[in-house]
C-alpha cells in the first residue's frame, strides 16, 4: 500500500527530519523547555547538534531520551518494569495498554524498549492535543501517527478505515510495532474498560472471515500501567464530573498545553509497567460481536490483574468502602497522602475557582479513581 494514502496521520520519515527541527528550533516555547530541562547555558549547543540531525534514531537517542531521563529524575521517585523476556527483539507487536498520563504513558514505554535493546515504538496521538504546530512536527518526529478526533458523521467511519489501513500497513509491511490505548482518551474515573470500538476499527482492514488471523498476526500485547499518583487526576475528575453535571469547564488550549506540562513534571512517585505474553486468539462459532466481546474482556484481565497497588491505592479503597481493613498496606503515611489531596484540591480551585459546594463530591471522586483501580484488580485475584 501506498504510504502517501497516509500522509495526513503517518509518523515523519528520516528525510523530513532536518526540515521540520529547523521549524521546532525557532519556537520560543520549545526553547524555553530546553532550558528548564538542561540549564540556559547548554541550549544553544543543544540547537545546534539539532540544527544537524538527520534520523528519527538521532533524535531519539540524542534528545528526547535525556529529557525523559531528567523528567523520570525529577517526578519519579522509582521506575520498574517486568515481563519484557515475553516479548521478542526480532518481532513486531500491537501493544495495547491502559492510560494514565497524555505524553508519558507512551515515552516511558519507548524508554523502556530503548534502554533494553529494543527498537523505539510508532504510538498514537489525538490530533486535539496539537495546540500549536511545532507540537505536531515533534510529536511525529517521535514516531507518533495521528488518530483524528475533530470529526463528524460518516468522516468518523472513513477516518477509522484510514487509521486500521495504516496499523496493518506499519506492523506487516514496514514490520514496526505500534502502541495505542485501550480506549479514547485516558480514564477519568480509574476504570479502565477496553472499548469495543477500538477492536472493530482494527478489525476494518481485515479480509471478510480472517479478522482472527489478522489480530494474532498483529502480536498483541497489553501493557499494564500502574502510577502511584496521578499527577492530573483532578482535571480527570473535573472533565468527568463535567459530563454528568454539566460544570462549566473548558478545556482551552492553554489549559490542555498547562495540563501536558504538568503531567510530565508533577510528582508521579512510583511507576511500574508489565508487559504480558502475545494474545493468541482461536476461531470459535461465536458472531464476530461475541468475538469483539470477549476479546475486550481479556485486554481488561490481563491488565487489570498485573497492576501494582501502591499503599495510596490502598488508602482510597478503604476511604470509600468506610473501613480500615487494609490499614496495614499504609499505616502512617495518612499524612503524606492528605498533602496530595490538598494539592490536587488546590489545581481544581486554580481551574473553575472556588466552589465549596462540589469539592466534596470531587474529593470523594478522586478517592474513587484511586479504589476503582483496587477493585478491578481484586476481581481478577479470586479474592
Amino acid at each position: 500500500m501506498n504510504e502517501k494514502n497516509f500522509d495526513q496521520i503517518r509518523s515523519f520519515r528520516d528525510n523530513e527530519v532536518n526540515d521540520y527541527l529547523q521549524k521546532i528550533i525557532k519556537e520560543d516555547l520549545f526553547i524555553e523547555i530546553l532550558s528548564y530541562q538542561f540549564g540556559r547555558d547548554k541550549v544553544d549547543e543543544i540547537l545546534n547538534r539539532l540544527s544537524q540531525m538527520q534520523t528519527i534514531k538521532e533524535l531519539q537517542i540524542n534528545l528526547l531520551q535525556p529529557l525523559l531521563e531528567n523528567l523520570l529524575k525529577q517526578s519519579v521517585s522509582e521506575l520498574t518494569y517486568s515481563g519484557i523476556e515475553n516479548i521478542q527483539k526480532d518481532n513486531t507487536y500491537l501493544f495495547i495498554s491502559n492510560h494514565r498520563d497524555i505524553l508519558l504513558d507512551s515515552f516511558i514505554l519507548n524508554y523502556i524498549l530503548i534502554t533494553n535493546g529494543y527498537d523505539t515504538i510508532e504510538s498514537a496521538i489525538g490530533n486535539n492535543l496539537f495546540v500549536m504546530p511545532w507540537i505536531e512536527y515533534l510529536a511525529r518526529l517521535n514516531k507518533s501517527f495521528i488518530v483524528r478526533r475533530d470529526l463528524e458523521g460518516k468522516k468518523i467511519y472513513y477516518a477509522s478505515i484510514e487509521l486500521s489501513n495504516y496499523i496493518k500497513n506499519t506492523l506487516l509491511e514496514r514490520k514496526q510495532s505500534m502502541w495505542i490505548a485501550q480506549q479514547e482518551g485516558r480514564s477519568k474515573d480509574g476504570n479502565d474498560k477496553t472499548q469495543s470500538s477500538l477492536i472493530r476499527m482494527l478489525l476494518l482492514s481485515a479480509d471478510k472471515g480472517q479478522e482472527i488471523e489478522l489480530l494474532n498476526n498483529y502480536n498483541i500485547v497489553t501493557v499494564s500501567l500502574s502510577y502511584e499518583y496521578d499527577p492530573c487526576v483532578a482535571y480527570k475528575i473535573l472533565s468527568n464530573y463535567q459530563d454528568k453535571s454539566k460544570v462549566i469547564f473548558k478545556k482551552t488550549d492553554k489549559f490542555r498545553l498547562n495540563e501536558m506540562k504538568e503531567g510530565l513534571i508533577d510528582f508521579k512517585g512510583k511507576i511500574h509497567f508489565h508487559f504480558s505474553k502475545p494474545m493468541l486468539f482461536h476461531p470459535n462459532n461465536r458472531n464476530i460481536k461475541d468475538f469483539i466481546n470477549n476479546f475486550c474482556h481479556a485486554i481488561d484481565t490481563e491488565i487489570h490483574k498485573n497492576y501494582v497497588i501502591y499503599p495510596f491505592h490502598w488508602y482510597c479503597y478503604d476511604k470509600i468502602n468506610k473501613s480500615n481493613k487494609n490499614i496495614d498496606k499504609y499505616i502512617g503515611q495518612e499524612t503524606k497522602f492528605i498533602e496530595y489531596i490538598d494539592s490536587q484540591k488546590r489545581k481544581i480551585e486554580n481551574t473553575i475557582g472556588m466552589q465549596t459546594s462540589i469539592m466534596d463530591s470531587l474529593v470523594e471522586n478522586i478517592y474513587k479513581f484511586y479504589a476503582k483501580i483496587v477493585s478491578n484488580f481484586l476481581k481478577t485475584q479470586n479474592i
